[in-house]
């Protein structure tokens, strides 16, 4: 007979049995809060309830995510934080696979992790999505149970703050080097315009540091106005172009002038901006100065050559006016009228191609007579001497017409009309900033009276008068014509030293 006893022990052990059961099935799914732990003494539960409730709290309070995954990656449990950070709640994570929470490209990520996890602890970035943002977190992980059952653990730290610090610290860094290598004068101002930055070409501009300094009292620019008069206002102040920036609206390229002890006029473009934050909020500006001082010097330099350009071409223009008039008057025929228009006129020609090639600088009186005398027979049949002599540009074009007038009128009947002439020329220093050249002819055909002067001599005195503030002298002897110039030359520099290239006898006074 069964005993009554045994049979409720049975009945008790069964029931025993199947709460168990049911309590180790509801665990392994997750509808308690609870760690199957396999040992070698069989399943050991450890719940986050009653005994382990600070350990469960401890969890819930923690600045991390927490979750406990399988190896696949379902999530068997997350605390609360977790949920905060993907900004999901909390019933739709738990049983939801993490991939569901990683961007796509952080998937194999994830699966690494989890695989590594579950053998040993192992630390990864992982993204994570939360609505419509990306999420950078660190993520740690280490295996929750034995091998047997695979269980992982995972920490989950945000590091959207240490990421943004990050980018901070490099886009600081960033913009240092830019600073650095700017040529261009680069401020950086805060709201109140104190210069928060400031790139090595703006210090250099000071002479001092200009970091901590308010912008409108470091450099004091003519904004708008860069060619000031004394006691001109300037167009606009740095400090209400600062106030323009911070305001939102951007000025650029003013021309601006900066005056500063002991230093030249600076000429430059000034531009500002606002400088904004994350959040679009204006939180400061950005002055930069382009340094234009060259180009406005080469701009009133050519403004000073177009006007010496066209006083020179009037001075030209009027004594090719004055040449052609007199030529009329003095030519029995058009074509003698054209022989002598054109050769007084190659001369002027001549003398601007020697000006223009030295950039109408000064010329070596040696270089103008040898480039005169060079279509009747250069050093050949032409001797000369006298120290190294620099002729101003306004005296080349009159001594080049003179020196015309005297080898034309030898050509046609002294000294270059036959074979054998020769002409001597020489130069030399009088008192008083007056200069002598003579000019001597030899072995011509002689001179039979005293010859009627013509329109070359007329031209000979008013050039050596007018424009060169000298004299001209003619000497009519047998062996030929002599000529005595004598003419101030301002700003005229000598070198002492006699040189001389005579083919010929050397030239005697």
């Amino acid at each position: 007979m069964p005993n009554e006893g045994t049979d409720v022990e049975v009945a008790d052990l069964r029931q025993r049995l199947a709460e168990s059961e049911e309590t180790l099935r509801a665990i392994y799914q997750g509808e308690v809060d609870a760690l199957v732990v396999r040992g070698p003494n069989g399943p050991q539960i450890f719940t986050l309830r009653g005994a382990q409730e600070p350990y469960r709290i401890l969890v819930e309070r923690m600045h991390e995510g927490a979750l406990t995954l399988s190896t696949d990656g379902l999530i068997l449990y997350s605390n609360r934080h977790f949920a905060t950070l993907i900004e999901r709640p909390l019933e739709q994570i738990v049983g939801r696979p993490l991939a569901e929470f990683v961007p796509v490209s952080d998937v194999p990520v994830l699966k690494g992790l989890l695989s590594d996890g579950a053998r040993w602890s192992v630390r990864r970035e992982l993204t994570l999505q939360s609505g419509e943002a990306l999420v950078p977190t660190l993520a740690a992980a280490s295996p929750l149970v034995d091998e047997e059952s695979g269980a992982v653990l995972l920490i989950v730290t945000d590091l959207t703050a240490q990421k943004h610090s990050e980018e901070i610290a490099a886009a600081e860094q960033f913009a240092r080097s830019i600073l650095e290598q700017a040529t261009d004068a680069v401020l950086v101002c805060n709201r109140s315009g104190r210069i928060t930055h400031a790139s090595w070409a703006a210090d250099r501009l000071s002479g001092q540091p200009l970091t901590g300094q308010v912008a409108w009292h470091t450099l004091p620019l003519h904004i708008g106005a860069s060619e000031l008069t004394e006691g001109q206002e300037p167009a606009m102040s740095v400090q209400a172009l600062v106030h323009e920036a911070l305001a939102g609206r951007s000025v650029h390229r003013l021309e601006a002038g900066l005056d500063q002890p002991g230093r030249p006029r600076q000429h430059f473009l000034v531009s500002a901006g606002p400088l904004r934050d994350r959040t679009g909020e204006h939180i400061g500006c950005i002055l930069t100065l382009t340094d234009i001082t060259e180009r406005k010097e080469a701009e009133v330099h050519q403004a000073m050559l177009v006007a010496e350009l066209n006083h020179r071409v009037k001075n030209i223009l009027a004594v090719v006016q004055s040449v052609a008039s007199q030529t009329v008057a003095s030519s029995p025929s058009v074509g003698q009228f054209r022989t002598s228009f054109e050769g007084r006129l190659r001369a002027i020609s001549l003398a601007h191609d020697i000006l223009t090639q030295l950039r109408w600088g000064q010329v070596d009186l040696e270089h103008l007579v040898e480039r005169s005398l060079a279509p009747y027979g250069g050093n050949a049949r032409v001797a000369w001497s006298g120290p190294t002599l620099r002729l101003p540009a306004q005296n080349v074009v009159s001594l080049a017409m003179v020196l015309h007038e005297l080898s034309t009128n030898a050509a046609k009947y002294g000294a270059f009309s036959n074979g054998c002439g020769r002409v001597e020329i020489a130069w030399r220093r009088l008192d008083d900033g007056m200069a002598e050249l003579t000019w001597s002819e030899r072995e011509g055909p002689g001179l039979s009276g005293e010859p009627v002067p013509g329109f070359g001599n007329k031209l000979i005195s008013r050039v050596m008068s007018y424009d060169l503030q000298g004299s001209a002298k003619m000497r009519y002897a047998p062996e030929g014509l002599g000529c005595r110039l004598t003419f101030r030359l301002p700003n005229a520099s000598w070198i002492e030293t006699e040189h001389a290239e005579a083919p010929l006898a050397p030239v005697g006074n």
